[in-house]
């Protein structure tokens, strides 16, 4: 016999919906973030800043930036159909196609209003600190091998039904990665599907190649304003 369904949680089902009803009604997202990346081993923090932009049904922009190294930086943009990552570390964009009907991305997924349903279909999800009076951290776990390859564990605190101003997350190799969200924004106006073309880098020397086959999802979400930063 199949294992038994977790039993009901009312509490948990009642954020649940009130984020899926936060996000599900806006056409687009936008927030700025600080990323803070923890080695597994030596405990090496790394910290970098960026902005994320999200337009349904699966139109996405991200910049991740060091805040000591200009070289290491990296931007994705999504149109729906292809995932375009740029490294301007090795001056490399790589184009990701997607599969017919995928949005399988894991920050898009969660910040563009995934369904209270099909969350707790695709992941363990549970409480932490329910007596919290300012919080609601909700505990994830992957139940699917594609959600396995990407994450160990997964946490958001969430100021009620608003959409997370933090999260962390454990790699399967141990690293960890905390973010912060700020300025967070719900049908920016002005936003349409222009801002989620390809873009072609300002400097010389990029390298355009393409991914087969494709990878399997990441957690990326792809930045307001421009994707090209200086390179002087």
């Amino acid at each position: 016999l199949p294992p038994a369904a977790p039993a009901a949680d009312p509490v948990l089902d009642g954020h649940l919906a009130n984020w899926q009803t936060t996000l599900g009604r806006a056409s687009n997202f936008s927030a700025k973030f600080d990323l803070t990346r923890t080695e597994a081993v030596f405990k090496k923090e790394r910290k970098y800043a960026g902005g994320v932009l999200c337009m349904k049904p699966n139109l996405a922009r991200l910049s991740i930036g060091s805040v000591t190294d200009k070289n290491d930086f990296e931007a994705y943009i999504c149109n729906g159909k292809t995932l375009f990552e740029y490294n301007w570390g090795a001056k490399t964009i790589t184009e990701i196609p997607l599969a017919a009907g995928q949005g399988d991305n894991l920050m898009l997924d969660f910040l563009g209003g995934m369904t209270a349903d099909a969350a707790k279909k695709r992941f363990k999800i549970s409480l932490f600190n329910p007596t919290d009076p300012n919080y609601v951290y909700l505990d994830i776990k992957p139940t699917l091998d594609k959600d396995k390859q990407e994450f160990e564990h997964m946490r958001f605190a969430l100021y009620g039904a608003k959409v997370p101003p933090q999260m962390y997350m454990v790699k399967p190799n141990g690293d960890a990665e905390l973010w912060k969200f700020s300025d967070q924004a719900v049908d920016v106006p002005g936003v349409t599907e222009k801002f989620f073309q390809y873009e072609e880098p300002k400097d010389k020397g990029w390298v355009r190649k393409k991914a087969t086959p494709p990878p399997a999802a990441g957690p990326v979400a792809p930045p307001t304003g421009g994707l090209v930063r200086p390179s002087k």
